[in-house]
């Protein structure tokens, strides 16, 4: 296992050639409140390992602009004042989301700062509904100037610019060609968050892109399309990880900008476009938009395409998308099988010294998996890490499972999901999609990395009643924390 160390709080695995094309891989696990995925197309690991470093300080040197949270991030500092004078890189943000928020007839809108408060203000509940109305009208009826010639912004008080999700993919697109722009790199991917753009020489095929079944909010949803790009934008919006959970309803984390609330028209909308910021913006405007206006979005277009879908699941594609669905697997249940609607919900902390990014710590590689109690294996539930020879390194999963990381796309584009937290769950079924019977099952997770130790641990779990409990394991330095619930969704 062989690591470099780049600018401090970086610490990227190069892996060996990915699909013959000559990507290594970097990866992150708490980068813009996310996790991390970058694929760089090159000779040598030298040469890649320069292109990775260059596209994680612009997206440094980007986070000092767009950081809402950071109190002297320039964005923090637009949002306290009536008139500023912006940088380049702040002023042609805004004014492209701007732009888009015309185009999508304000489905999409990045003036949502004072609706966001609200929500937030509400703590695990819901805001007024009346409230959040009025200051969603209130910010789309304002005036704010934009002057190109000296970047000045004037900000009316009723606008507050929340640029979270458009300045991920700007950054997502800024990023790559920081990375296209390195001495002997001839292609990359860049994936934050489920946010990617992908530029330069691809892989034979393009790259494989993943897309997870926007009804089952989870880190490890089985995958129901999956698209090859060659360049471009890919993003998602919609239920995932981050979904507000109010008594026994999901809420989606997107708020419309037309009325302020949740948006409950669609469940999921994935983008294709030129750039990760357009898929970003027409992502949103699809998921708030219903399919008369999504079509009339798309229509004035040639260059994006959409695959959006519905409450009940159903799927409707716009635009040029040439995704490829993934035939449902056919189940078949009997008394003694796993009850139907019963799910294990398995919430994977990483180790806190890889969260506050210490500087001799590397990202472990992490297998989780099902066993029966005789350890035959019934179902891989995630692999952190996609290199075959680094994961042999989980001796124990490797032993019976090592056919999982055939199966392994490139990156997923998804809702965002939280840096260093994984959600995983297990319906009660195996790797080939069959229901397993009702019982007692071994959930392991072991964890590798250089420089550290090999933990494992299990954790014996009877699902031979529907009934809900919850189990944990203690949380360690080298392995993390788990908790796993089961229960009826």
């Amino acid at each position: 296992m062989i690591e470099f160390a780049l600018t401090p709080g970086f610490v990227p695995a190069i892996e060996a050639p990915f699909a013959g094309a000559g990507a290594w891989q970097f990866r992150d696990e708490a980068v813009l409140g996310t996790r991390m995925n970058l694929l760089v197309n090159a000779a040598q690991p030298e040469q890649a390992l320069i292109g990775a470093q260059m596209a994680r300080m612009e997206i440094d040197r980007l986070n000092r602009v767009f950081n809402a949270r950071a109190k002297d991030s320039e964005l923090v500092g637009l949002n306290a004042s009536r008139e500023w004078l912006a940088s380049a890189d702040l002023f042609d943000a805004i004014a492209a989301a701007e732009q888009w928020r015309v185009a999508t007839d304000g489905a999409f809108s990045p003036r949502l700062g004072r609706v966001l408060d609200l929500w937030r203000g509400a703590g695990a509940g819901v805001p007024d509904a009346e409230r959040v109305l009025r200051a969603a009208e209130t910010a789309t009826n304002a005036t704010v100037g934009m002057d190109a010639e000296t970047r000045t912004i004037v900000r009316p008080a009723s606008v507050r610019f929340a640029l979270d999700g458009f300045a991920k993919g700007w950054i997502v697109d800024k990023a790559l060609a920081a990375m296209l722009r390195a001495p002997g790199v001839r292609g990359g991917l860049v994936d934050i968050g489920g946010d990617i753009a992908c530029g330069g020489e691809a892989p034979e095929g393009g790259w494989s892109v993943g897309i997870p079944d926007a009804r089952l909010p989870y880190d490890n949803a089985p995958l129901a399309a999956s698209v090859q790009i060659a360049g471009g934008g890919i993003a998602t919006s919609g239920r995932g990880p981050r979904d507000r959970v109010v008594g026994d309803k999901r809420l989606s984390p997107t708020l419309s900008p037309i009325t302020g609330w949740a948006v409950e028209t669609s469940i999921s909308a994935t983008v294709m476009a030129c750039s990760a910021a357009d898929a970003d913006a027409l992502a949103t405007a699809a998921l708030v938009s219903n399919p008369e206006q999504a079509r009339a979005i798309f229509g004035r277009r040639e260059d994006v395409g959409a695959r959006i879908v519905a409450p009940d699941g159903s799927v409707a594609t716009m635009g040029v998308w040439d995704g490829r669905e993934q035939p449902a697997p056919v189940q078949v249940k009997s008394p003694e099988m796993w009850p139907n609607g019963w799910q294990a919900l398995a919430t994977f902390t990483a180790p806190r010294r890889q969260l506050i990014r210490d500087p001799e710590f590397r990202s472990p590689y992490m297998a989780m998996w099902i066993t029966d109690e005789a350890n035959k294996p019934v179902r891989t539930l995630i692999l952190i890490g996609r290199r075959k020879e680094w994961q042999k390194d989980n001796h124990i999963w490797w032993q019976h499972n090592r056919e999982a990381t055939d199966k392994l796309m490139a990156t997923r584009s998804m809702s965002t999901s939280g840096s260093g937290v994984y959600n995983v769950f297990w319906d009660g079924v195996d790797d080939r999609g069959r229901p397993v019977q009702a019982g007692s099952y071994v959930l392991h997770v072991e964890t590798s990395r250089e420089r550290g130790k090999h933990t494992y641990r299990r954790l014996t779990l009877d699902f031979a009643e529907a009934k809900r409990f919850a189990q944990e394991l203690t949380p360690t330095e080298e392995g993390g924390g788990l908790k796993v619930t089961y229960d009826h969704y």
